[in-house]
């Protein structure tokens, strides 16, 4: 029975082979299937090729649609061109008006050069009759002297007439009188003397006038040479600044085609981001896979192989048990026959045999369900290890494939990596040659800002020239009046001279009356000198409220009028003019009201200067407003853009979106044409502030000529009053009479002299002080005119662009309305231009930080990647040091079954004794008490092994909760991508509503409406083709979610499928409990038979071989203990 036992044993050991080939054949089959796979691959990555060629197709197209682009900006070109013609029409009409400006100014000039022969000739005829004046002067002279003999001579004939006594009388008299005629004549010498020296310093400031008349027409020669040659450079700037003009033109075209290249790179440039960023996220979810399934692939093998190797271990102590078990059946199987002869022998013991017969065999049977048992959860083990190995074969399938398309996306990554970086390049080389055009025309614009400046200046310049000098002009228009004036005064007085010369013989008559009247004067000037004295208090006050200035010139006008007041009085008391008190008190009120008119002039003009200051400072204040207000509604315009571009969430929105900005830009652009308006209505108030402060300057200045004049006028009466004072003093010389009323007369003279000296003198201070007031005021309104001049340049920067177009416009007639339009629309193409220029820094700077982000994000995978790289290291690490421990378990089984031999041999030997049976199952009960700890010590590593197995289930799992997290946020990653992109979108939309507007506009000038709607259905059908790849997009992130919720799921699984193994693990165990209880059992009562069958038995042979048996019992424990399970461990 036992060795029918042993074969069935061997034959089913044969049919675990057969099965273990099947398995190997079975693997064959999966890496043929493989192989298949690896060919389903290699087609799929044909298939991507096909799509990489249907993309390079598309490219292609894209290419002949900017050709056609291209076609297009030539046909723009040549309406350029036709506009520049138009433009040089234009210049051609622009040179047509300077050439009659010119001839106007030549006019103008020989018109100022015939007032200026005029003026000479005018001043010729004054000289011409102020010599005739002193010869008839002379004549006169020498007139009065031979009347003053002739009369001499009748007196003297008619006193020889009368008595002696009356002629001694009358020579006292007359020597006398020829005394008073001596000192009359002395004192007629140092009259004529000092004629003289006043003749001298009259030549002096005769030629002093005609040195500053040469100085007048050198810089009048030299004012006429600046202005030709303010003319010949203006020439030369105009003709500049057209060139300038030119250059701008060309730098514009420029410009516009480099905005169309930059508009469809930034296309290329949006596509190209978009199939990198599906790219790249595709990349990192397939990486992210990979490392998942690489680290379940490795937990699984770590796995399987400790099943495995535990497996081994199992079915070694399955073959060791085997082994044992054959061995004890051998030895029963030689008990058996021994006791059979015993039996033969002894035949009293038939009832033992039967017992131990029943014994055996349901030993026997329980042996055959041990069996049987074992090979069913081999079976289950063998069927467990085929749906692992499946498994792992599908999972290296999944691998091979995601290798693959892994290697594919790579390389399409790095074509899209070196297209990006290509693309990089172009903008950098874009935006270069932008900033070069930039700071070209930004140049430009400041030569012609400069120059027109210049101009501005320079013309301003001429026109106070040109106004200073019809002020010259007027000045001697006003001289020569007067001097027509006082030379017809003169001429009466002579007339009324010769008169009073005709009747100086009444004057002896009416002596008397005259020395009453001269008292009579005296007391009456006395009485204007105390007036006048009151007057001078008065106008004292009156000018203490005033300023320091106009102080000097009041008191030097009055020290004048009180002067000639006195001079007059003296006269009219000589000349018997009584009544000129009144006229000059009347001349005095006059020149008082004069001095009040004057100041209340002066004081109008200050506050309308400060009213002119005020309103200027409103004005800029109000224009700062302005400006405040347009900047602020321009930052609310861009904030309510931002709001909208974060609301539009799907397309159709965008696209409603696009129209409301439209409209928002174009209130934005009505606003900006608003504030433009009032700028231009602030500049016009400004121009009118500045022609009022103009005619305020010009108004001041003829009250200042006024004063002259009036200042002149006193100088000529102060010279008729000596004149007329000389010849009363000549008169008074021939008729005196008294030497007393001489000496009065003579004292009354030397004041009259006096007092003339002070008027000289006074006249000459009020002379200064007048040339230093004109200076001051002079200077005042220099800095009243600086103070204009800064307020202008302030407000010159906003009016230089418009100054010179307006200019031209105002000289080119009919074409006016063409340049302002012109002008509106270059302004406008500049605004746009710098609008495309903020938005491309905008753009730049957006992809400068998706570029950084991307780089991040690569960083990170990078990082990732390392990390989980060391990680499979660390478990690659520990899976060989697991095979190490296993290698060493299989060297300790190895030298164990050595040991085993070796016992099996020295069991043979002791073979023969029936009481080696007793002691072969104390050891083997020994050894079940080994087995039973070494059961134990393994449950202990099993626990163990478990515990490991759930720290790196949690480690899994945690992994895997790693890997979707970073799953969501490399979606959340591609979400805010696509929020860039649908940013970038929104700015690509505002760029196209700028790039309609610009076409309206063109369309407008040009009437090419047909091409730019064309144009728009393109960019249109490109924003569709943009939005459909959007949707491609979205569905690829959809895609990448299904395959993260099915690894999931997969995961999941295999979770459960652990679980499951690990139940089954701990079943196992559990079994492995009950069979050891089941063996203890067995064991027990095999060593309980074994004590009654030697207690029945073998009583004899105990007591016939105790000795040997005693020797033999200490050698076989010893080997005994020698012997050990595989499981056991090394000391």
């Amino acid at each position: 029975m036992g060795k029918e036992n042993v074969y069935e044993e061997l034959e089913e050991i044969k049919v675990e082979n057969e099965k273990l080939r099947a398995d190997f054949i079975s693997k064959v089959e999966l890496c043929e299937n493989l192989k298949k796979v690896q060919n389903e691959q290699v087609a799929k990555i044909g298939e991507a090729s096909s799509k990489i060629e249907k993309l390079e197709q598309q490219l292609l197209e894209k290419e002949e649609e900017i050709a056609s682009v291209k076609r297009w900006n030539e046909d723009l070109k040549g309406s350029l061109n036709e506009k520049e013609s138009i433009v040089k029409h234009l210049n051609a009409a622009n040179d047509k008006l300077r050439a009659e400006r010119d001839e106007k100014n030549r006019s103008s000039e020989q018109e100022i050069r015939r007032l200026v022969l005029a003026l000479d000739e005018a001043n010729e005829l004054s000289t011409d009759q102020e010599q005739k004046i002193n010869v008839l002067k002379a004549e006169i002279e020498g007139l009065k002297g031979v009347l003053s003999v002739s009369k001499k001579k009748c007196l003297e004939a008619e006193k020889g007439a009368k008595n002696p006594r009356e002629l001694r009388e009358r020579d006292d008299l007359l020597v006398q009188v020829e005394e008073e005629k001596r000192k009359v004549e002395d004192q007629l010498k140092w009259r004529k003397e000092q004629f003289k020296h006043l003749e001298e310093a009259h030549e002096k400031l005769r030629d002093r006038f005609k040195a500053s008349k040469k100085e007048w027409e050198q810089e009048k020669s030299t004012l006429l040479d600046e202005i030709s040659s303010l003319q010949t450079r203006l020439d030369s700037q105009i003709r500049v600044a057209g060139d300038l003009q030119n250059r701008l033109q060309i730098c514009n075209q420029v410009l516009a085609h480099e905005e169309t290249r930059r508009k469809y790179l930034e296309v290329e440039i949006s596509e190209f981001k978009t199939r990198y960023e599906t790219i790249f996220s595709e990349c990192q979810d397939v990486k992210s896979q990979l490392d998942r399934v690489n680290s379940q692939r490795d937990n699984e093998i770590a796995s399987l192989r400790h099943k495995l190797s535990t497996k081994e271990s199992f079915y070694k102590e399955m073959e060791y048990r085997t082994g044992k078990l054959e061995q004890e059946n051998r030895e029963l199987l030689t008990s058996l026959k021994e006791l059979q002869e015993a039996r033969i022998q002894e035949a009293g013991s038939s009832s033992s045999l039967s017992k131990l017969k029943n014994r055996l065999k349901s030993l026997e049977q329980k042996h055959k369900e041990c069996s049987t048992n074992l090979r069913a959860k081999e079976a289950e083990w063998n069927s467990q290890q085929e749906e692992m190995i499946r498994k792992l074969n599908d999972y290296s399938s999944q691998l091979q494939r995601k290798d693959a398309a892994l290697k594919v996306l790579e390389m399409e990554l790095e074509g899209c990596l070196s297209s990006a970086v290509q693309l990089k390049l172009q903008n950098e080389e874009i935006s270069v040659t932008l900033l070069v055009l930039k700071s070209g025309i930004s140049e430009a614009r400041l030569k012609l800002a400069n120059v027109e400046a210049e101009l501005g200046l320079r013309e301003k310049e001429r026109e106070e020239k040109y106004s200073i000098l019809r002020q010259q002009l007027e000045m001697k228009d006003t001289a020569l009046a007067n001097a027509r004036k006082d030379i017809a005064e003169e001429r009466e007085q002579t007339t009324i001279l010769s008169l009073r010369v005709d009747t100086f013989d009444q004057v002896e008559g009416k002596h008397q009356i005259m020395e009453k009247e001269l008292n009579r004067c005296k007391e009456m000037l006395e009485e204007s000198s105390r007036c006048q004295l009151s007057l001078k208090e008065q106008a004292l006050q009156v000018e203490n409220d005033l300023k320091e200035k106009i102080r000097e010139v009041c008191d030097a006008l009055d020290a004048a009028n009180s002067e000639l007041a006195v001079e007059r009085e003296k006269v009219a008391s000589l000349l018997r003019r009584v009544e000129s008190l009144d006229v000059i008190e009347g001349q005095r009120l006059l020149l008082q009201k004069e001095l009040e008119r004057y100041k209340e002039m002066h004081e109008e003009a200050s506050r309308s200067r400060v009213h002119f200051e005020e309103q200027a400072l409103q004005i800029e204040n109000e224009s700062k407003e302005k400006l405040r207000e347009v900047c602020d509604a321009l930052e609310r315009a861009k904030y309510e853009l931002t709001e909208e571009r974060e609301r539009t969430a799907s397309l159709m929105k965008r696209v409603e979106s696009l129209y409301q900005i439209e409209e928002r830009l174009l209130q934005t652009q009505e606003e900006l044409e608003r504030h433009k308006e009032m700028l231009e209505d602030a500049c016009r108030s400004q121009c009118q502030l500045e022609e009022q402060s103009v005619q305020m300057k010009n108004d001041f200045g003829e009250k200042l000529q006024e004063v002259f004049g009036t200042l002149e006028t006193a100088n000529v009466e102060l010279a008729e009053e000596r004149d007329r004072t000389a010849t009363l003093t000549k008169q008074i010389q021939s008729s005196g009479h008294l030497e007393e009323q001489l000496a009065l007369r003579q004292k009354e003279l030397e004041r009259h002299k006096e007092m003339l000296e002070d008027a000289c003198r006074s006249q000459c201070q009020l002379e200064e002080q007048s040339v230093q007031m004109k200076n001051e005021f002079g200077e005042k309104l220099q800095e009243v005119c600086d103070a204009l001049e800064t307020a202008n340049l302030e407000l010159a920067e906003e009016r230089e662009r418009t100054a010179t177009l307006t200019k031209q416009i105002q000289s080119s007639g009919h074409l006016e309305g063409q340049l302002a339009l012109r002008q509106k629309e270059l302004e406008k193409y500049k605004e746009m231009f710098e609008e495309a220029s903020r938005c491309q820094l905008r753009l730049e700077e957006q992809i400068s930080q998706t570029g950084g982000d991307s780089e991040r994000e690569l960083k990170e995978v990078q990082d990732a990647l390392e990390k989980a790289n060391s990680e499979l290291v660390e478990k690659t690490c520990e899976g060989h040091e697991l095979e190490f421990e296993l290698w060493l378990w299989k060297s300790i089984v190895y030298r164990l079954k050595l040991d085993l031999e070796e016992g099996h041999a020295l069991r043979k030997e002791l073979e023969a004794s029936l009481l080696s049976q007793a002691e072969v199952e104390e050891t083997i009960n020994k050894e079940k008490d080994e087995l039973v700890r070494i059961t134990e010590e393994k449950d202990g590593i099993i626990v163990n092994l478990q515990q490991q197995i759930a720290s790196l289930v949690q480690e899994l799992e945690a992994r895997e909760l790693e890997a979707v997290n970073a799953a969501e946020e490399n979606i959340h990653q591609l979400t805010k991508e696509h929020e860039n992109n649908t940013k970038l979108s929104t700015d690509r939309e505002n760029l196209l509503g700028f790039i309609t507007s610009l076409g309206d506009q063109i369309g407008d000038l040009s009437g090419e409406d047909s091409m730019l709607m064309g144009m728009l259905g393109s960019i249109v059908q490109s924003f569709d083709n943009d939005t459909s790849d959007m949707k491609t997009s979205e569905a690829l992130v959809d895609e990448l979610k299904s395959e993260n919720r099915n690894l999931l799921e997969n995961n999941t699984k295999l979770s459960t499928d652990r679980e499951n193994l690990l139940g089954f693990i701990t079943s196992l165990g559990d079994r492995i409990g009950e069979l050891s209880g089941e063996d203890g059992k067995l064991m027990g009562n095999l060593s309980r038979i074994v004590q009654s069958f030697g207690n029945e038995l073998y009583d004899s042979l105990k007591e016939n071989k105790k000795n040997v048996v005693s020797s033999q019992a200490t050698r076989k424990p010893d080997s005994v203990i020698e012997e050990r399970s595989p499981f056991r461990e090394l000391n």
